[in-house]
């Protein structure tokens, strides 16, 4: 696939030869392909949104290329550039910049209106857009008649009125409070899982991140690392501590395993549910609350600040959470001796073997143990481990179906975490 914008070398300099010369930008180099939702990342001044304005083709490069659906907006004339504003880019900005002298309709028919759109057509083109957005009913307002959140689902709606292949959003959300944030990142969110429009986005919020495809972090007009960021978290249905890491860089070692236990072992609660489980799993894995307050706090109702499981759900529950925390600590004990290892490796087959039924002759146990212990004392890559167990018995491996294969892969890959996590920071 060919990318959809390619940044080569880029440079701008403000006030260049003077004495108060200064780069936002210095040798940025990117490309950004069609349907991705990409976040420029960092704290004030540090560039992103003279890039996004770059890209926009309201700043112009002091050297280097912008190209742009193979265009080069800082080489197009003034008509050409003109109608890459209306059908290449769409623009939100953190101050919605409506026109406050018309009401809302006519502000999300506007990029129409120049663009010399049929007027039914238009009417209908605004109508759906507001009615997706949720804000048909304020059609007839003027824009300081609605909240800060209702103007930029306005504004958003009229970046998208002409259909562009692209739309830029800079700090989207940098006015708002959480619930209209949450509102409009979910909106962008939607945009482009459903109609794959090409986002970028510029935050320097870390909780903006988790809706990108990557993120591109930068500091002194500079990109300092591009993180791949599979989403893990969108439907809790990965227990990869990779992609965790990579896409929360921002959270603490807790966080982020109370997200790997949580992964683990639910899918079936809501949204809300799920994220009041992660915040009690990090407490009782920082030790601030005890075995029998976790099993309490998933029994309790929701207006006495637990989640309203049934008694023996809520038990299941937190005995699994007990479990995997206890598993993680059994690996991550210091080995001192052999029989140290032994009695870690004897612990956690016995765990997986009660656990997933196991029937495994003597021959079979002995070779899961041999397996574990290269793998506890990374003898063996995470890739060449999982191979080995999904290998037939004939060719080395455990002979054991599929699906039993993946369980114990992604448990072990859950229990190991903590250690790949201290063994990365020393």
């Amino acid at each position: 696939m060919k990318p959809l914008i390619e940044i080569k070398n880029l440079n701008v300099i403000y006030n260049l030869g003077k004495l108060n010369e200064f780069t936002a930008l210095k040798n940025i180099n990117l490309e950004i392909y069609p349907g991705e939702y990409v976040t420029f990342f960092g704290p004030s001044g540090c560039g992103k949104s003279t890039l996004l304005y770059t890209i926009a083709g309201l700043e112009f490069p002091t050297s280097g290329e912008v190209i742009i659906d193979q265009k080069k907006p800082h080489e197009l004339t003034k008509q050409k550039l003109v109608d890459f504003h209306r059908y290449t880019i769409g623009m939100v900005f953190q101050a919605y910049y409506l026109i406050p002298h018309l009401n809302i309709i006519n502000n999300v028919m506007l990029p129409e209106i120049f663009s010399g759109t049929d007027v039914h057509q238009r009417v209908l083109k605004a109508e759906e857009l507001m009615k997706r957005f949720g804000i048909e009913s304020l059609a007839k307002r003027k824009p300081s008649q609605l909240s800060g959140g209702q103007q930029q689902r306005v504004a958003i709606a009229r970046a998208l009125v002409n259909d562009p292949l692209i739309l830029l959003a800079d700090e989207p959300v940098g006015n708002l409070d959480s619930k209209n944030s949450e509102i409009v990142l979910k909106l962008l969110d939607d945009i482009h899982q459903k109609e794959k429009k090409t986002i970028i986005h510029v935050s320097h919020n870390p909780k903006d991140l988790q809706y990108s495809d990557r993120n591109f972090f930068m500091k002194d007009g500079q990109i300092e690392s591009i993180v791949q960021n599979k989403r893990v978290d969108r439907n809790l249905s990965s227990n990869d501590a990779d992609s965790l890491l990579k896409a929360y860089p921002y959270l603490d070692k807790s966080e982020i395993e109370s997200k790997l236990i949580l992964n683990h072992i639910i899918s079936d609660y809501s949204i809300e549910t799920q994220q009041q489980m992660e915040k009690t799993i990090t407490r009782f894995i920082k030790g601030e609350i005890s075995e029998k307050q976790l099993i309490s706090l998933f029994d309790k109702p929701l207006e006495d600040g637990g989640f309203n499981l049934y008694s023996q759900t809520a038990k299941q529950i937190g005995q699994k959470v007990q479990q995997l925390v206890k598993n993680v600590n059994i690996v991550n004990q210091e080995v001192n001796t052999e029989s140290d290892l032994e009695k870690r490796v004897k612990l956690i087959k016995s765990y997986l073997t009660e656990k997933y039924k196991l029937k495994l002759n003597y021959d079979q146990f002995q070779r899961l143990e041999e397996f574990l212990t290269d793998r506890f004392t990374f003898k063996l890559t995470e890739n060449r481990f999982n191979q080995k167990i999904d290998q037939p018995w004939s060719q080395g491996g455990l002979g054991l179906n599929s699906s039993t294969v993946k369980k114990i892969c992604r448990e072990i890959k859950l229990i190991l975490f903590k250690k790949k996590f201290r063994d990365n920071e020393s």
